[in-house]
């Protein structure tokens, strides 16, 4: 079966999604007294241009690294607030995640964990824990749990009802924010997982920074994220649905290295092995987003041979919008 975006977002659900995605939003926007402002989170400098308003969100683009963002935003106390209780992750935890479990276990989780365990080896990353750092529905963790690889495997999830569903799995779950994990949760861990957790992050510098310093000198950070230089992201703009109120930061390959570096850590490899951008593009192109439907685009988008290799090209070179980094705290 080819992998497609109405496998792990089927469309019926996702348009009930729309429902408690803008309770969600509007939640926060009723909020926004205690938005800050804030610098790129990827290099700290303050020169940006502003690129575009959706859903009341202000975004803006980086001139040094080209990340993009949302300033102001949300504070840590208040995401902290909103993680815990947010009604769309609810729905997903529900409904969305368990109708599309399966297809996930097979493309999706069973590919990371394999990868990890390759990567712990190949380094010689301590055994005993692994964090996986808001681990939604927990599906990650019970894979890598039934590996036998960890010792123990942690979830942390902020979402009362995600981490109930952790811990119907039989997991070890805490259910904090990750600005709240201490000492005592840190402590031997080898290897920490933020699958789409870091484009959430008020400020990922500090948490980064928590890590390098709570924690032993051979670890590894392993993150899935958005690349916001990625094609369907550049190519959609603010009618991508990868841009929303909960993602603040859109790192690149290059803004990356230079966050990972700030935090103390060094970057072992950074690739985009998204398959999913032309899908994704094809499916805005068949729901009439773009007036302008040419023959160029229905090239690429109906021609499998083509979209297949267009695909591959943008993963060849780090051009898909989805992007995996990891980690290895530098030694002191």
């Amino acid at each position: 079966m080819k992998f497609k975006e109405e496998n792990i977002r089927p469309e019926v659900l996702m348009k009930k999604a729309k429902v408690y995605f803008k309770k969600d939003y509007k939640y926060l926007l009723s909020k926004r007294k205690s938005f800050k402002h804030v610098n790129c989170p990827a290099c700290n400098k303050a020169k940006k241009e502003y690129l575009f308003n959706k859903n009341g969100f202000k975004y803006y683009n980086c001139i040094n690294c080209n990340t993009f963002y949302i300033t102001p935003r949300p504070n840590d106390k208040l995401l902290s607030i909103f993680y815990k209780n947010s009604e769309l992750y609810k729905f997903w935890n529900n409904f969305i995640f368990p109708d599309t479990e399966r297809v996930r276990n097979k493309k999706i989780f069973l590919p990371r964990v394999k990868k990890i365990i390759q990567l712990c080896k190949k380094h010689k990353i301590s055994r005993k824990k692994i964090i996986d750092v808001g681990a939604g529905y927990g599906t990650f963790c019970k894979i890598m749990k039934d590996k036998k690889f960890f010792k123990d495997v942690i979830a942390v999830e902020p979402n009362i009802d995600g981490s109930k569903k952790c811990i119907a799995k039989k997991i070890i779950t805490l259910n904090l924010s990750i600005e709240n994990l201490s000492k005592k949760h840190l402590r031997n861990v080898g290897v920490f997982t933020l699958f789409e957790v870091i484009e959430h992050l008020y400020n990922p510098y500090n948490f980064l920074k928590k890590i390098n310093k709570m924690c032993s000198k051979n670890i590894f950070v392993i993150c899935t994220c958005p690349n916001g230089m990625g094609f369907d992201i550049s190519f959609l703009g603010k009618k991508s649905d990868a841009v929303d109120h909960e993602h603040l930061n859109y790192f690149n390959p290059h803004s990356i290295k230079i966050l990972a570096k700030k935090s103390g850590f060094k970057v072992l490899d950074v690739i985009t092995p998204g398959v999913l951008d032309v899908d994704i593009l094809k499916n805005k192109f068949t729901s009439n987003l773009f007036k302008n439907k040419n023959n160029f685009l229905k090239q690429i988008f109906f021609d499998p041979i083509v979209a297949d290799n267009l695909q591959d090209f943008l993963i060849k070179n780090k051009l898909s919008s989805n992007m995996w980094v990891v980690l290895k705290k530098v030694s002191n």
